[in-house]
């Protein structure tokens, strides 16, 4: 490779995404303006190329190398049907399947009515997306756990009839499909249909870190169940904690056995994410029986071997809080590491543990509600004389918004332009300036004074905050995201953010990136779409092929840009930019 190759590329994958993004505003405008668009960009056949090459290797573009074809040039390669069963494995089944131009689903229904299909072409069938919900009720039958478990390569929401009937031998069955079946609607359906709770809870546990929606309603489900049929009985409770993770059974049996002694050497640790089920009184009861090596060997027995250990670290400490449980240093050596807890969580372990307590200032920085609830356990503030010069001596965020709320309340607007004054030789220090962010009126000067990581964090604070995060997106993997949170925030409309994100690339990257049947993108398209419109016309011709030429390199805002993006005019002199 030679020097600057990496670059060379990089350039060239930006124009052509240019290329790409103009050629989809121009897809939203009238259908004369956008043919004119498409033929000023190199016709549709250019544009087509440098969309691919935008997006990269490997796109399908649906059209065959070998012809018109379907079966590779085959005219003679029998019908699609006869082709099927011919085939002698899954992956031959989904080539035959993938030959067509399409999957004729009434055909093959009618097919296998007259004759089943084996095993392997009720695999391949019954793993497509598309296959119709009446032919998989009718590939499931006879009951075949190898067809069954390809349901999960469907990845999408499976209707009770699709999975209900695997659950007499819920043995047989993936735990990946038990996992891909579960939603938060069918949970309590799904725990009391099955006959083995612990492969069920097997299957639960083996969940990773982006399926918490899934775990929180597992347990939930569990937890108003118990509540049903156990109350508030401290020992009932501990007793099914004991036994309901590794019963072989199901929930009903579990629950007529409560009262029944365990066998003998049958006894082991109750399990504490079902003790967190418990109504709160009886959950203040039952820890308070535990020291803190008891009660940390109740939570190291199933976080060793979860996938998502700090869904259900977070989950303890919340939970305990919320019940009332008096906080000890445990929990607090709980939490460290354990990101997203609740604000007041954050508070009531506060001063247990000094690494917690960094993280926890961290968080108060961005958590205008963190900072109140710490300040209320502080002395109170002695009244304000210099409010500038009493937020410069403040160590850190909770201390600074203290001085603030006892000078100038706790809604009201502080003295802008005597800290504006006072920050032009000498910046105000960094907690300050985000307890600051927090009120109304927050100066532009001052929040690009806050470092990059404050500013991605306290984006959607406020007009000014927003404004100075979205002014450099370039070359950012998280622009998105961002532009995501500040428009979810309101603190600027959709015309006041493309006035702010720069370059303009990336407003219309994150245009195009939004989910197609998303509202959300028609209204960023039409707004974008009109301002191109408009620009176009009045350019006149030669408008998007500057557009494209220019738009890689620009980094100001979207509306600028299609402003001045017309090309020169005659009388310009040789490489003159655009207008």
């Amino acid at each position: 490779m030679t020097v600057g190759s990496g670059d060379d590329r990089y350039v060239r994958w930006r124009a052509a995404q240019a290329v790409q993004l103009l050629a989809w505003i121009a897809s939203l405008l009238p259908p004369e303006v956008h043919r004119l668009a498409i033929a000023e960009l190199g016709g549709a056949d250019h544009v087509a190329a440098e969309v691919a090459r935008a997006e990269g290797p490997g796109r399908r573009t649906g059209r065959r190398p070998d012809g018109d074809h379907p079966d590779g040039g085959r005219p003679d390669g029998g019908s699609p049907t006869a082709r099927l069963r011919e085939a002698g494995s899954v992956l031959e089944c989904d080539a035959a399947l993938a030959a067509g131009a399409g999957v004729d689903w009434p055909a093959l229904a009618a097919a296998h009515r007259c004759e089943p299909f084996g095993r392997h072409q009720r695999r391949a069938l019954i793993a497509r997306p598309d296959c119709p919900d009446a032919f998989t009720a009718e590939l499931l039958t006879p009951w075949d756990p190898r067809v069954a478990n390809r349901l999960v390569a469907r990845r999408r929401e499976l209707p009770p009839w699709a999975w209900r009937p695997g659950l007499a031998r819920i043995g047989e069955l993936r735990p990946s499909l038990l996992r891909h079946v579960l939603t938060g609607e069918n949970a309590a359906d799904l725990l009391r249909a099955t006959p083995r709770l612990d492969l069920l809870v097997a299957a639960v546990d083996g969940y990773d870190h982006n399926h918490h929606r899934q775990i929180q309603a597992f347990w939930e489900a569990v937890g108003a169940a118990l509540r049903a049929g156990v109350g508030a009985d401290p020992d009932a409770w501990l007793t099914a904690a004991t036994r309901l993770p590794g019963h072989r059974g199901s929930l009903r049996g579990l629950l007529r056995g409560l009262r029944r002694p365990a066998v003998a050497g049958a006894a082991g640790q109750p399990d504490l994410r079902v003790l967190l089920q418990a109504p709160p009184e009886v959950l203040v009861a039952v820890v308070a029986r535990y020291g803190d090596g008891e009660l940390s060997d109740l939570a190291d027995r199933p976080l060793r071997r979860l996938r998502a250990r700090e869904y259900f670290a977070r989950t303890f400490v919340d939970r305990l809080h919320e019940a009332g449980v008096p906080p000890r240093a445990l929990f607090a050596r709980w939490a460290l590491g354990a990101y997203g807890r609740a604000t007041a969580t954050h508070a009531w372990l506060h001063g247990l543990d000094a690494r917690l307590d960094h993280s926890i200032d961290h968080h108060a920085h961005a958590d205008a509600q963190l900072r109140r609830l710490l300040v209320w356990r502080r002395p109170p503030e002695p009244p304000v004389v210099d409010v500038v010069a009493r937020l410069r001596r403040c160590l850190g965020p909770v201390e600074a918004q203290a001085v603030l709320d006892r000078a100038c309340g706790e809604a009201g607007h502080p003295p802008w332009p005597e800290l504006v004054r006072a920050h032009t030789p000498a910046p105000l220090p960094e907690p300050v300036l985000c307890v600051l962010a927090d009120r109304a009126g927050f100066p532009d000067v001052l929040a690009r004074s806050l470092p990059r990581e404050r500013l991605v964090q306290l984006a959607g604070h406020g007009p000014a905050t927003a404004r100075a995060a979205l002014a450099d997106l370039a070359d950012t993997s998280t622009g998105s995201a961002l532009i995501d949170r500040v428009r979810g925030s309101g603190v600027l409309d959709d015309r006041e953010l493309l006035t702010a994100i720069r370059p303009a690339l990336e407003a219309l990257r994150y245009g195009y990136h939004l989910p197609r049947q998303a509202s959300r993108r028609d209204t960023w398209g039409a707004l974008c779409a009109e301002l191109a419109g408009r620009a176009a016309a009045a350019a006149g011709p030669g408008f998007w092929p500057a557009a494209a030429e220019h738009l890689p390199g620009y980094d100001g805002p979207l509306p600028r840009f299609l402003a001045t993006a017309g090309p020169p005019s005659p009388d310009s002199p040789p490489g003159t930019p655009p207008r």
